[in-house]
């Protein structure tokens, strides 16, 4: 078979790619089976394999995807902020703003079903280096805050960053059927739950600077 001008791979693998992300984030790896993919794209199952070698490749790919939302809207501006205090406010902007992407308004769920079995390795390992990533993004970030007199921690820290990991995944989930205002205002809840538990008067304040803001379009 002769290969399509680049043009015509190119819009080929997107629509393969956009499809399947939209299946995978729905139902799980599981769930969706390269012919639930071709005949999304419609395609027949040969031309979907000219792009894709199998099904394990194409979800990778859709899942470096969902990583990247997350860094874009979350951990690169938590990591990138130069004051030590608005890291973690820029960590509930983010996730404002992530519940709100288009991109990921059909679902998101399914990139959390995998079930933890030798099968599912490479995907596993992809999911925990990103986890991992994020994890030292968010201790940096509280030890910057830390350091600078806006959180007092304690020994909490390596939890804490741990369980901020957790939190971004469990509330984007039920969060994108919420409307902006309720989104808004459960995240400035959750925000001053944790500033009002570690945090001093510098970072409170900050966070009044944010609940105050508009909301997220």
């Amino acid at each position: 078979m002769p290969r399509k001008p680049a043009h015509e791979q190119g819009d080929t693998l997107g629509n393969i790619e956009r499809h399947a992300f939209y299946l995978f984030g729905r139902y799980g790896y599981e769930g969706v089976s390269i012919g639930d993919i071709a005949k999304c794209a419609k395609l027949s199952k040969g031309a979907l394999y000219w792009h894709f070698p199998g099904k394990e490749a194409l979800f990778l790919a859709c899942l470096s995807r969902v990583h990247r939302l997350f860094n874009a809207r979350i951990f690169y501006p938590m990591r990138d902020e130069p004051l030590p205090g608005m890291g973690m406010i820029r960590l509930f902007e983010g996730m404002e703003m992530l519940i709100r992407d288009a991109e990921l308004k059909e679902g998101l769920a399914g990139y959390w079903l995998i079930p933890p079995s030798p099968e599912y390795s490479q995907i596993i390992e992809s999911q925990r280096a990103f986890e991992y990533q994020a994890f030292q993004t968010v201790r940096a970030v509280l030890e910057r805050g830390q350091q600078a007199g806006f959180y007092d921690l304690g020994t909490d820290l390596r939890v804490m960053s741990r369980a901020i990991i957790s939190i971004c995944e469990a509330v984007l989930l039920p969060l994108r059927y919420q409307s902006a205002e309720d989104v808004h205002k459960i995240l400035v809840v959750l925000a001053r739950t944790l500033f009002k538990a570690y945090g001093t008067p510098a970072a409170l304040a900050l966070l009044d600077d944010f609940a105050k803001r508009p909301l997220v379009s």
